[in-house]
């Protein structure tokens, strides 16, 4: 299952998975797009003009470049370098029980099972239930902590023959309420993401392009 767009990793974090393992670090490395060692920076959305760009090699020293791979790749490795029966999809945790006596965490899932664990790390995302059961607050909405930006983010992939293939890594443009991100990930192809200032609830009051 696709679960996101492709992921930047950077320098720091190549470094502590080359120390941690070396295997998985090279299945890494063989299929990571290197943006570390290519022009990488903010341009200007009207003029194309350069404002600042950013040296990601010098600070490097001895450790790998930072790259940009995808997302499933990256998840597919890890889980291959699991015992098998380890990892468990289609029954999400909505809640978590500390055990009375206060060792231990029961996890309870969308089919109602109880998982028991010594501890359980919350690690779901923005509209986290781990988080909205500790706090003891709504996952969405009003009480949830989560408010809205002010911005909705677009984004997807394309194959595209640019002209500074190879040369640049990423490039932001910067214009008035709005920005543009393009990064080359490899193989021709390039993930772009946008911001914009849009009212709260256009996502679903406004009609999608084709």
């Amino acid at each position: 299952k696709r679960l996101a767009g492709p992921i930047q990793l950077g320098s720091n974090a190549l470094a502590v998975i080359q120390e941690m393992d070396s295997s998985i670090f090279k299945n890494i490395t063989s299929s990571i797009t290197s943006i570390g060692d290519k022009v990488n920076g903010i341009k200007s959305g009207i003029t194309d003009d350069w404002y600042s760009q950013f040296d990601l090699a010098s600070p490097c020293g001895d450790i790998p470049y930072s790259g940009v791979m995808e997302r499933q790749t990256l998840q597919q490795i890890y889980f291959d370098a699991l015992p098998q029966g380890v990892v468990e999809y289609g029954d999400a945790v909505v809640s978590y029980e500390i055990n009375s006596d206060g060792y231990g965490v029961r996890a309870i899932t969308e089919s109602g099972r109880i998982v028991h664990g010594d501890c359980l790390i919350g690690a779901d995302g923005i509209w986290s239930s781990i988080r909205s059961t500790m706090r003891d607050e709504p996952v969405r909405g009003e009480g949830s902590g989560c408010t809205y930006s002010g911005y909705t983010v677009f984004d997807g992939e394309l194959a595209y023959d640019s002209i500074d293939n190879g040369e640049v890594g990423y490039k932001v443009y910067i214009g008035p309420k709005q920005y543009f991100v393009a990064c080359d990930i490899g193989n021709g192809k390039y993930h772009w993401y946008a911001f914009m200032a849009k009212p709260e609830g256009s996502s679903i009051e406004e009609d999608k392009p084709n």
